[in-house]
This record gives C-alpha cells, sequence and structure tokens, in this order.
C-alpha cells in the first residue's frame, strides 16, 4: 500500500496540563486538565505509523508541551521517525526552565525549531528577552514587529518575530490576541457544551480550515475536541443527557489495531463533518484571552 501524504502539518497532543488559563481555550487546558503522554510509551506505535503515512511537518503542542517531562524525547523521536520538521508550540514561559531543550534542537538533524504563541504585545519584550537567554552565539533577528525581512539564507515562517543563533536553534513568534469560543464552557459550577447543528459547527470549525488533525496517545483524530472530549468528561464529567454521552464517547480515531479495515473510510471522510460537531459553537466569537500564569504543577498525571 502507498503511503498517506498529508500536505500539511499534524499536531501531536502530547499533554492537558498548562500552567495558564486562557479563557476559550480551544483545548480546554485552563480547566485543570491533567495527564500527558511519554514519548517511551508510544514511539512503537509511531514507527508502524510511519510505514503508512508521509507528513510533512510534525507540531508538538499541548497545553503546555515544555511541561511534559519527556518533551526532548518527542522533539528528537518525532523527526527520527517520519523523517520531517517538527515544531514545538509552547507559550514561552517555560523555555529556560526545560532541561535538554536546547540540545535536543541544537543536535536536531531535521529542521526542528520552537514556535511561541504570544497573547498580549506588551509582553514581547519580556518573551524577547526569554529567548535571547535561550539561544546562544550570534543571533539574526527578523520580522514584522522589527520591520526587518527573512534574511534569504533564513527559513521564512513569515512570523511576528523571528530569531535564529550560529547553531540553527530557531524561534518563531506569532501573535495571536484572540481566541475563538471554545466548545465546552464552565457556567452556573457545571462544564456545559453547545448544541449545533453538526453541519453548520462544521463550517465555522478552525480545525477544519486549518486542517488540524490530530495525533493523540498514538490514534489519529480528525481534530482537537474529538480526541479530547472523552478524556476531559472522564476528569470533569460534563452537564449533558445520556444520549449526548455516548455521542462524546463514540467517536473512533484510526489506530494501528483498526488501520487495515478502517482506513479508507477515516480518510474518506476526514473533512466531512461527524456527530460530535454538534457540541462546537456554529456562532463562536472572537475575544480576548483572559490570562492567570500558575505556578508550574508537580501533579503531572
Amino acid at each position: 500500500m502507498d503511503k498517506r501524504k498529508f500536505p500539511n502539518k499534524v499536531e501531536f497532543y502530547i499533554t492537558n496540563v498548562c500552567n495558564l488559563t486562557c479563557e476559550n481555550c480551544n483545548r480546554f487546558n485552563n480547566y485543570k486538565f491533567t495527564g500527558y503522554q511519554r514519548w517511551d510509551d508510544y514511539k512503537d506505535q509511531y514507527k508502524q505509523w510511519a510505514e503508512h503515512i508521509e507528513l510533512s511537518a510534525a507540531v508538538l503542542l499541548g497545553g503546555e508541551p515544555l511541561l511534559n517531562p519527556t518533551i526532548c524525547d518527542w522533539v528528537q523521536g518525532i523527526p527520527e521517525v517520519f523523517g520531517c520538521d517538527v515544531q514545538v508550540l509552547t507559550n514561552g514561559t517555560q523555555l529556560n526552565h526545560t532541561p535538554g531543550l536546547y540540545q535536543a534542537f541544537a543536535k536536531n538533524p531535521y529542521q526542528a525549531h520552537i514556535g511561541i504563541s504570544l497573547h498580549n504585545k506588551s509582553e514581547f519584550d519580556t518573551m524577547r528577552a526569554r529567548v535571547l537567554d535561550f539561544l546562544n552565539g550570534n543571533v539574526t533577528e527578523w520580522g514584522s514587529v522589527l520591520d526587518t525581512p527573512c534574511p534569504p539564507d533564513r527559513r521564512n515562517y513569515k512570523a511576528y518575530w523571528s530569531a535564529e543563533d550560529s547553531n540553527n536553534v530557531l524561534v518563531n513568534m506569532w501573535f495571536v490576541e484572540n481566541f475563538v469560543t471554545a466548545a465546552i464552557q464552565f457556567d452556573n459550577s457545571q462544564y456545559i457544551v453547545n448544541n449545533s447543528e453538526p453541519f453548520f459547527a462544521h463550517q465555522q470549525c478552525g480545525f477544519v480550515k486549518f486542517k488540524s488533525y490530530h495525533f493523540v496517545k498514538g490514534k489519529l483524530y480528525k481534530c482537537g475536541p474529538s480526541a479530547l472530549f472523552s478524556e476531559f468528561d472522564i476528569q470533569h464529567p460534563l452537564a449533558v443527557s445520556d444520549e449526548d454521552r455516548k455521542i462524546i464517547h463514540s467517536y473512533v480515531p484510526l489506530s494501528m489495531t483498526n488501520f487495515d479495515l478502517y482506513h479508507q473510510e477515516f480518510f474518506d471522510k476526514l473533512d466531512d463533518p461527524i456527530p460530535q460537531c454538534k457540541f462546537c459553537p456554529s456562532n463562536p466569537n472572537f475575544k480576548p484571552r483572559g490570562n492567570v500564569i500558575y505556578p508550574i504543577r508537580k501533579e503531572l498525571t
């Protein structure tokens, strides 16, 4: 069988834990969502996946991926297995508090780099200082915030700000101020979801627009919410009917266990609405993120 080629990046979601509480986080990490994935527990499954699919790029995210204690193993493991560029998408607060992180990037033979989501322009100078402290040797900076074009010999990710050092360790920063209404909200002391028409919610979905397919625990999901609804419901029971709870827990991801029987159907319908779309908003709004910084959590289980 020929390999399935993904023209867009595929996101590897590796932790529910985050040290920020950004309102309307679309992966629900503002609600003390716990649990993370060790690379060694899933590397053999991803090696099997690499025999069936070809990735153009991968993104490691969460939660805050730098709070995953095996993040360096992921940074080195994903490109080794899939032979592709890997980006760690982080809030940047733990950049200088993650042992071995710089070495994991400096020694990576592929185009591994760090992406930072900046949620407030007033935090730019502080974040830039963190990045410059993280990098080593001579550093070249460019980006729209500096009104400086990308040098012709550098990789251009069209970021708000970019910096690359003499070891080719690259950090890009994007300004992301507004968050779209998340599927799960906390209201009247309970966790609630939407009751949308799946077709219309699917039409408004950012995961659909940007084709944000998710690997979680060695399984491939259509999007982030389809992967996380059931786990969130186990940790924080949602205020839903028994019928809707069955829908939440009925999604079937593609895995190495069911690949032979299910892969054709899965890929044929990958961009179609699914029943779980009903829990996402059909009329999402944009609003600046509300944000509280927590201490690094010690309980990572």
